[in-house]
């Protein structure tokens, strides 16, 4: 398969994903199974399978700590584990670095259009302290699954990244 194909595929995924985090708060299942299964796929036809299998292994591994902390929803942690399949780790290390970046940027319009800044402080210190008091866990109600929290669909984010990645 060729690198514009290919890339086109990834761009219908991660922009799938986008859409589907936005209307419905939830990635699907199939979608990002069925990316994470065409990624090791294609980097096996292409001879770099191994490099897709582990970057897709440190994906899941650093998004599984973030979803025990109620970082991130599962859908996020699917979706960062497909786009290592997809992309390999060279790609996957500078889309994640840029995805970030958006993350970050989009929490904070969030944070500023709904005048929440100080309370959002407090939340971070709050777990910050019930980390050094009660361990390295989720809050129980400090998470990504209290919609009355400030929340931003990660998959947007991601698609930025991935799509700076791409085309860079």
């Amino acid at each position: 398969m060729s690198n514009s194909v290919w890339n086109s595929v990834i761009v219908a995924f991660v922009l799938t994903a986008a859409f589907a985090d936005v209307r419905w708060r939830k990635i699907p299942r199939a979608l990002t199974l069925t990316a994470f299964v065409a990624g090791l796929a294609v980097h096996w036809a292409r001879g770099d399978f191994w490099s897709a299998a582990a970057t897709a292994l440190l994906g899941f591994a650093i998004s599984l700590s973030l979803f025990s902390l109620g970082a991130i929803g599962g859908g996020d942690l699917k979706l960062i584990t497909a786009l290592g399949a997809m992309l390999g780790f060279g790609a996957w290390a500078f889309a994640m670095q840029i995805t970030i970046l958006a993350a970050v940027a989009m929490a904070l319009v969030q944070i500023i259009r709904r005048r929440v800044f100080v309370q959002t402080l407090r939340n971070v210190l709050t777990i910050i302290r019930t980390w050094f008091t009660s361990g390295f866990r989720a809050h129980p109600v400090i998470n990504v699954q209290n919609a009355s929290l400030v929340r931003s669909p990660f998959a947007v984010a991601a698609a930025v990244g991935t799509l700076c990645a791409l085309f860079r």
